[in-house]
């Protein structure tokens, strides 16, 4: 027997050390995995339409509100008030539906707050005054906001991050499609039926989703499930999730403390973004229906609602999109959880370009074609960005999903409601062109403050990687002479 037969390579020795030991033990399982892809698609969509009833119960009605103020005796301020009411309650009661849902579990607090729409949609059904109108359409928004705040966090509990961006992109759908559904259905019901039609359409829709909550949802939070599979004795299970340590038992947040978010300059730019585009189109969607109406268009009910298909179409594709666009910039961009921001906050900017268009047109009385255009561009920039904004806070700050969703749709909807009470006094004054301008200009300052807060995290992380380059690099020369150097000694004896 020779040496030779001991004698080891430095070079192999070095390329070893450097190679990662990777143990695949497969009776470890995630969390996000307890669920098939195809049963986390089934919730998913089970949650999807019944959040579809938010924007549907504040847009349904729109075109019966000239026969809503004739039935009630009322004016078209007081009418306007329940449009407006409705968003501001409904963004308030979010930050309540949150905070609880991460105390008590989602699928509980989805069933309590379906059963109160009901009791107070069949209120509205039966109002003989605008004043009781007001008051339950209050309560209405209160209630059905736990539908778009919980059904958020379900959507965060079951899949990972690197896939939460498609997820998100596929439950907003029906958030921001119905809107622009919503006119064009409540149009029809209320040239058929009358007003009230549209509220026996929400009795209806809520109760459907009521049974498919109750059957076909089951809680999502993470403690309840791993709770429940230790009270049913299968403990190797709840053994084998790779999270087990960091599953914590859930406390109540006091409503108020998701505005402690805020003092995070890397999360409030784009809180604020998506605040104010989301206002802006709702402000958007009463003015171009009202605008439509007018002359030279004078449109019809019918034929207003029809409008709302190429916006609708536009803010289906700018969520698909922008959901895949996220995964991949969060891929692409992986050095901070920004990165995931970089392509869409681009993309956003056809909201500002889209509005100048729309709002510009319509002023100038040109064909009703080009106007929509504008809408669909700037449909399509918001839905792009929200979706990205949803996943990106989540990720953040995925231990209090609930409570950062509560906040962005709180302000969401309190812009919204506010915005329409400001915006249609001002319109008469100023006109299409100045207002929309106006809230283009609100919403490019915004996205502008976002990329300059995203580029200032790229700049710090580049010069902590550069600052920490040379250390690195003399520790590395260090243990490769160590390395070689035991290596050596070995062949030697």
């Amino acid at each position: 027997m020779t040496n030779d037969s001991l004698e080891l390579d430095p070079l192999t020795l070095l390329k070893a050390s450097d190679t990662p030991t990777v143990i695949d033990d497969k009776s470890f399982i995630s969390i996000y995995d307890v669920r098939s892809n195809r049963r986390r698609l089934f919730i998913l969509i089970m949650i999807a339409f019944s959040s579809l009833i938010l924007p549907f119960c504040d847009t349904v009605y729109l075109p019966a509100l000239a026969q809503l103020e004739h039935d009630l005796k009322t004016s078209t301020t007081l009418v306007d008030y329940t449009i407006s009411s409705y968003l501001v309650t409904c963004g308030s009661f979010g930050l309540l539906w949150g905070p609880l849902s991460d105390r008590f579990g989602r699928k509980i607090i989805l069933l309590i707050s379906f059963a109160f729409f009901t009791a107070f949609t069949i209120v509205c059904t039966l109002a003989r005054s605008i004043t009781v109108l007001l008051i339950f359409r209050s309560l209405q928004g209160g209630a059905i906001s736990a539908s778009l705040i919980v059904g958020q966090s379900v959507v965060v509990d079951m899949y990972p991050p690197e896939r939460l961006g498609f997820a998100m992109g596929l439950f907003l759908v029906p958030l921001l499609v119905g809107p622009i559904i919503g006119p064009f259905i409540g149009g029809a019901l209320a040239s058929s039926f009358g007003w009230r039609s549209t509220f026996v359409a929400l009795i209806i829709m809520a109760a459907i989703s009521t049974i498919v909550i109750l059957v076909f949802v089951p809680e999502t939070h993470h403690y309840f499930i791993t709770q429940r599979q230790l009270k049913s004795g299968k403990k190797i299970e709840t053994k084998t999730i790779r999270e087990i340590h960091s599953i914590s038992k859930p406390t109540f947040m006091p409503p108020w403390r998701p505005f402690v978010f805020l003092l995070d300059i890397t999360i409030t730019p784009h809180i604020f973004v998506c605040a104010t585009i989301f206002g802006t189109l709702f402000i958007s969607l009463t003015l171009i229906a009202n605008r439509a109406a007018d002359k030279p268009y004078s449109l019809s009910p019918f034929l207003i609602g029809l409008c709302y298909i190429p916006t609708g179409t536009s803010s289906l594709l700018g969520s698909l999109c922008g959901g895949y666009v996220s995964d991949w910039s969060a891929k692409r961009f992986s050095r901070i959880p920004e990165g995931r921001l970089v392509i869409s906050l681009l993309g956003s900017t056809l909201c500002p370009m889209g509005l100048l268009l729309c709002g510009w047109t319509f002023h100038f009385n040109v064909h009703i074609v080009v106007p929509l255009i504008g809408a669909s561009m700037f449909c399509f920039g918001e839905t792009f960005i929200f979706t990205s904004v949803a996943a990106f806070v989540n990720i953040k700050k995925s231990t209090m999903a609930g409570a950062i969703l509560a906040l962005i749709n709180a302000l969401s909807f309190v812009c919204a409601g506010l915005g329409i009470i400001g915006a249609i006094p001002l319109v008469a004054v100023i006109k299409f062109g100045p207002l929309f301008s106006l809230l283009a200009g609100l919403s490019f300052f915004t996205i502008i403050i976002a990329m300059v807060v995203v580029a200032n995290q790229f700049r710090k992380t580049t010069f902590i990687i550069r600052a920490s380059d040379l250390p690195k690099a003399e520790s590395f020369s260090i243990k490769n002479r160590q390395i070689i150097e035991e290596s050596t000694a070995l062949q030697w004896f």
